[in-house]
């Protein structure tokens, strides 16, 4: 990792996109540290992991959510950025509440619609 990289914690349940995020993301030029669920990335970020960036799925299993690990995190570090994402309708889990919390991309996205999300996340931080 470079002193400029910016590092991500992924959370994704579902191995193929977690691994296809993963690449996603290296390609963008982030560092990915990842978690297949939200308990395993709790257990990094009470840990200490440093990041720079949540970027999380919303639907996951193991009793919590992508949207409580996101205020959890939030909780824990009112300045981390995080990114929600979801290919279930919004109204599953509170969609216009959960938008005015956090960034939000629906399902399947394209590489530059995570670029751009990213950037004006990073940018803001």
């Amino acid at each position: 990792m470079t002193r400029d990289q910016k590092k991500v914690l992924l959370v994704e349940d579902d191995a193929s996109v977690r691994a296809t995020t993963v690449e996603a993301l290296q390609l963008l030029g982030f560092c990915v540290v990842s978690a297949e669920n939200a308990p395993e990335a709790l257990t990094m970020l009470e840990c200490g992991l440093t990041i720079d960036l949540l970027f999380s799925d919303v639907v996951m299993p193991q009793g919590i959510s992508g949207v409580e690990l996101a205020r959890r995190a939030r909780a824990a570090r009112p300045a981390l950025p995080i990114l929600l994402a979801s290919g279930h309708p919004r109204d599953a889990f509170g969609g216009n509440d959960v938008d005015r919390e956090f960034a939000f991309l629906p399902k399947p996205y394209r590489l530059g619609e995570l670029a751009t999300k990213l950037r004006e996340l990073l940018a803001g931080a």
